[in-house]
This record gives C-alpha cells, structure tokens and sequence, in this order.
C-alpha cells in the first residue's frame, strides 16, 4: 500500500518532465547548441564552427566557394583578414580589433547590408555566445 501512495506523485512528476521536454518542437528552429570548448583562437574557430557550418559542399569550401570566401582549414585566414568583400569592396570580412565593423560579424548576426545572413542555411543560425566568441577573436586582433 505504502507504494501506491507515491504512484501519484511519481505519474505527476512523469508528466511534467515529459511536458518540458516537448517544449521547443521538432528543433528546426532551434539554434545549434552552443560549441563547448570554444575558444577565440583561429584554430578553434575553424574546428569548431567554420569547418562543420561554414566549409560545406556548395558553400564556402573549395576553388568554387560563395563569393570567393574559402573557409576550408588552411585558407580562412588569408581570405577573411583585411580582405575586402567580393559582394561590395566597401566592406571589409575581418577588421582587426573592429567586429561591428567586420562583415563577418554582421553576417553572423543578421546585421548585414550586403548579402544575406549566415550561415546560408539557417535558420538555425549560430548562437550568440558562439558569435561572441568569434568577436573575441576579432577584437583580439584576429590572429592567424
């Protein structure tokens, strides 16, 4: 008998968490969970968000990436650091130690006046804290 007086409770407590944890839907909206271990050096911004969200097929990968930007390991650095933006020269992709300025972080956030957003099939876009972690690394000067 003991038990069955606890039966309620522990349904109840079933029901909710399962509630909670059918908030949210499907998850196509969601934004990718947030990189752990993230860090505001190239290396870690290439293996953690250029390599897997950026340097796909068909996006920024390869002698045919979108307007000429190549975020594949070995040449994001070269074609992000001062470089001017192949869909308007009046916008620069990185500016050391200036990302509200820096193209790359108005893509990132949706700020942008030329182009669209990215990455290019969001939503889901990258998380905030993502961003700001590449911020970071910009505002540091963006080191190769």
């Amino acid at each position: 008998m003991t038990t069955l007086r606890f039966l309620p409770a522990v349904s109840a407590s079933v029901a909710l968490v399962l509630a909670l944890a059918a908030c949210g839907g499907g998850g196509e909206d969601a934004p990718p969970p947030p990189q752990t271990g993230l860090q505001p050096t190239l290396a870690s911004i290439q293996a953690n968000v250029f390599t897997p969200s950026c340097a796909k097929f068909g996006c920024h990968t390869g002698t045919a990436a979108q307007a000429g930007l190549r975020l594949d390991p070995g040449f994001s650095w070269a074609h992000l650091y001062n470089i001017a933006s192949s869909q308007n020269m009046a916008f620069t992709r990185v500016i050391p130690m200036n990302p509200d300025a820096s193209l790359l972080i108005q893509k990132l956030e949706g700020t942008q006046t030329v182009g669209g957003p990215m990455p290019d099939d969001g939503p889901p876009y990258l998380q905030q804290a993502t961003i700001n972690v590449i911020r970071e690394w910009i505002q540091n000067g963006a080191l190769p």
